[in-house]
């Protein structure tokens, strides 16, 4: 009996240290605080029940950083990242091209670390678009602001490098700082991403 209680004791002390137990799988770079992020991607989406409605094209780069350790229980473990976008082209199409970059300055990412060789994500972004005509076209404003949240998930392969994609749901506003402010009330964007760890 005194062994049994021992054997049990054992377990439950060891039992924590467990989940600190290096996997050697490529989603730890994801778990370390510190590591940074690096990423390339390409997308496009559409205007959802909006008005006027358009499409557009976009490419850009992400730079974000792992803050936090592991929290969580089960498949909600995870770690926090912080990141920033930098978009050098965000071309929308609204009777006929209209050129736009921007920034996403803020990026908040929850990534989920339970998986050994996927690590899919959660994030709210918001930024600020800059075109050279008012975008929407009509009495409105070069400057609009974004924000929405975007899901996504990192698919890794032999390396610490993976493949991303992404889908994210934004609204686009002047913040009536133009005359008019009709926006772009719901954005749907598929986007796919190669990321350095």
């Amino acid at each position: 009996m005194m062994k049994a209680i021992l054997v049990l004791l054992c377990c439950v002390v060891a039992w924590p240290l467990s989940a600190q137990v290096s996997t050697d799988s490529p989603v730890d770079v994801l778990r370390q605080p510190g590591g940074w992020e690096k990423m390339v991607f390409i997308g496009g989406g559409t205007t959802v029940d909006s008005t006027p409605s358009g499409q557009n094209l976009v490419v850009g780069f992400r730079l974000g950083r792992i803050m936090t350790e592991e929290h969580g229980p089960g498949i909600l473990r995870g770690t926090f990242e912080l990141a920033g976008d930098v978009i050098p082209l965000d071309e929308y199409w609204i009777n006929g091209g209209q050129y736009s970059g921007g920034i996403d300055p803020v990026v908040f990412k929850w990534n989920f670390t339970s998986g050994d060789k996927v690590a899919p994500y959660f994030a709210a972004v918001g930024g600020a678009l800059f075109s050279h005509h008012n975008l929407p076209p009509g009495d409105t404003s070069q400057i609009n602001f974004t924000s929405g949240p975007e899901i996504g998930a990192q698919i890794f392969g032999k390396g610490r490098n993976s493949w991303d994609i992404m889908l994210k749901a934004y609204h686009l506003s002047n913040a009536s700082i133009g005359n008019h402010n009709p926006g772009l009330n719901a954005n749907i964007q598929v986007m796919l991403g190669y990321t350095w760890h």
